[in-house]
């Protein structure tokens, strides 16, 4: 249950859109040529503000899949005013095939840029593909064309779509497939690939140019969205632990006035774990504080400071208020356990293999706190008196909780 409704909380802008869509294209039947001109209009400039902003960030995959939309678009418009029969089928049957293959073959792509050795080949496929179809136009290959539609299964509904069964299958793989990486990770960008599929079925099912252009600006609108909500989670999330960064804390800081608490956290002899069980055991460790925050932090908002180092703020409160949520953050990490996962207990280059001995690993912290109930205090400074407070903490033997009120 948690994860359908985590996956539905993904896909909820999407959702959204495809509602959206759908009512648009159900009132736009009646629109006026100016009324589809303007439309169509509409929908290149959000393809290409959504392909600029993937060039900005950086996002190859999210780029070809709308330079793969934006070809798949132009195509169809042009099958709209087609008025050969066979030119027709080529590009009927070449667009059911293409489209949905480039949007399943570009998303699993490592993000390596865009016009790169590595953006070579997405830039080929697709330029081999329209060729393709200029070559099937030009020779009029009736043969190919009739292939383009071969059909697998011999089932009237099956028979009756106006998309190919090639087509028809690669869609449905494709959903599948994304569907099921969805589940794995819940991914802005997974989501907007899954629409781009949905709104390619919808699109070459009705092939109306104006119900066309609604949904591609739809789906355009769905990557844009994704570009900009993962570049801000790259920016303002900690990629180890999911928690907000630093930058978040001080964004966070700048809003602070009143009375309000800032305490710091410190796992103790961190270095220890990275020398003595490698690297990848010390990630574990800071994703398993960084959970215990999260669960146990008494309406506290959790960041990820820097290395080791964790901040909490908690507005509205006194420390007398969070002293008691404090102390039980502290027991709860100390008494949770750790076991490393067998396939990353591995001791670091140089370091002797440390021996499994089915013995949980003790994970501890120490804690500063200090309060502020000043309106025009500065948070900086609250911030370096819990700090200070952090290191009294350790200095007098770690694992306890140190409060100063100023």
């Amino acid at each position: 249950m948690k994860t359908v409704v985590g996956v539905l909380y993904t896909l909820l802008p999407e959702i959204i859109l495809l509602v959206f869509a759908v009512l648009l294209a159900h009132y736009a039947i009646d629109f006026q040529d100016a009324g589809v001109l303007a439309t169509e209009v509409v929908t290149l400039f959000i393809l290409l503000a959504s392909l600029a902003l993937s060039l900005q960030f950086n996002r190859s995959r999210m780029f070809f899949a709308l330079l793969t939309l934006l070809v798949g678009y132009g195509a169809l418009l042009m099958l709209a005013g087609k008025s050969d029969a066979l030119g027709r089928q080529i590009l009927d049957g070449a667009l059911c095939l293409f489209l949905p293959l480039n949007l399943v073959c570009v998303h699993p792509l490592a993000e390596r840029g865009v016009f790169t050795r590595y953006g070579a080949w997405p830039f080929g496929l697709l330029l081999l593909e329209i060729a393709f179809v200029i070559v099937l136009m030009g020779t009029r290959a009736q043969g190919v064309a009739d292939a383009l539609f071969v059909q697998f299964i011999h089932w009237p509904p099956l028979s009756a779509a106006a998309i190919s069964q090639p087509g028809l299958l690669l869609l449905a793989i494709g959903l599948l497939w994304i569907n099921d990486r969805l589940i794995r990770r819940h991914s802005a960008e997974l989501a907007a690939f899954f629409f781009s599929l949905v709104a390619t079925a919808v699109m070459l099912h009705s092939r109306q140019p104006i119900a066309v252009a609604i949904f591609v600006a739809a789906a355009a609108l769905a990557f844009g969205f994704a570009i900009v909500l993962e570049s801000w989670n790259m920016a303002y999330l900690d990629e180890l632990t999911g928690l907000p960064g630093r930058r978040a804390l001080e964004e966070q800081m700048r809003q602070l006035g009143g009375r309000y608490v800032i305490a710091m956290l410190d796992v103790d002899h961190f270095k220890h774990f990275n020398d003595t069980y490698g690297h990848d055991v010390g990630d574990q460790v800071l994703r398993l504080v960084a959970s215990r925050l999260q669960q146990c932090a008494g309406g506290g908002k959790a960041f990820r400071y820097g290395g080791e180092e964790f901040g909490l703020l908690y507005p509205g409160r006194s420390l007398k208020e969070t002293a008691p949520a404090l102390e039980a953050l502290r027991t709860d990490i100390e008494t949770s356990g750790f076991n490393p996962r067998r396939g990353e207990r591995r001791a670091a280059p140089g370091i002797p293999e440390v021996m499994d001995d089915g013995n949980p690993l003790r994970v501890t912290v120490s804690i500063g706190a200090a309060e502020s109930s000043n309106p025009r205090g500065d948070p900086w400074g609250v911030l370096k008196t819990a700090d200070q407070a952090l290191y009294d903490a350790k200095h007098n033997g770690r694992n306890r909780v140190r409060l100063h009120g100023i």
